[in-house]
């Protein structure tokens, strides 16, 4: 692969493995940028961030030690539609921010793992999205072994996500399915391998 960013979205319903994915981009040291984290650690450590969510939220957004009042927060938007909309608007510039001055710092690939591509403009960062998908029984098996939830409450989860996923630029879509005989980690180091054709990747499975 010639010098260069070659920035690949990682993404796909609840369920569905994207986490696996990126832990095995990660044991074989790949930079992944996991937007779910980063977003928390953003709203506890950028200053303009929490300017700005204290001014649109209020000052009781913060504990006295600087800290995110996590309940505050999740009651006003719950409570406010606008409110959620405005937090949701400022978290995911500053997350776009932060990304923007990672893949100035990476060459070769770089991974963005998000549930939320579309919906918070992240795909545009991204040569290629690769879309983990696996059965409706293989989902709800994961789901339910992992958040104990009901099989009316993990349909409305698969549902409210679907329109998410319907917005993904399909010509950068990559499909990776992720079944129990799917052969995930081969399929990934496979695909990964091509954009470093140089490089020689361990198995996780060998000795």
């Amino acid at each position: 692969m010639s010098s260069g960013n070659f920035t690949i979205g990682i993404t796909g319903g609840i369920g569905s493995g994207k986490s696996v994915v990126s832990r095995i981009l990660r044991c074989n040291g790949e930079k992944v940028y996991d937007c779910d984290s980063r977003a928390k650690w953003l709203m506890n450590n950028d200053p303009l961030l929490k300017e700005a969510l204290k001014a649109d939220v209020g000052d009781e957004v913060y504990d006295d030690g600087g800290r995110l009042n996590r309940k505050y927060l999740a009651d006003r938007l719950f409570a406010d539609l606008e409110i959620r909309i405005l937090v949701n608007s400022i978290v995911h510039e500053a997350v776009r921010e932060d990304i923007a001055r990672r893949r100035r710092q990476i060459e070769g690939l770089f991974f963005i793992e998000s549930a939320i591509l579309a919906t918070a403009h992240l795909d545009v960062f991204c040569n290629q999205i690769w879309l983990i998908n696996a059965s409706f029984e293989e989902r709800l098996k994961r789901i339910r072994q992992r958040d104990n939830l009901s099989i009316e409450e993990i349909n409305k989860r698969i549902e409210s996500q679907a329109s998410e996923l319907s917005l993904l630029p399909q010509d950068k879509v990559v499909v990776i399915e992720n079944n129990p005989d799917s052969l995930l980690l081969d399929s990934v180091l496979f695909k990964i391998d091509k954009y470093k054709p140089d490089c020689s990747f361990i198995y996780m499975n060998e000795q």
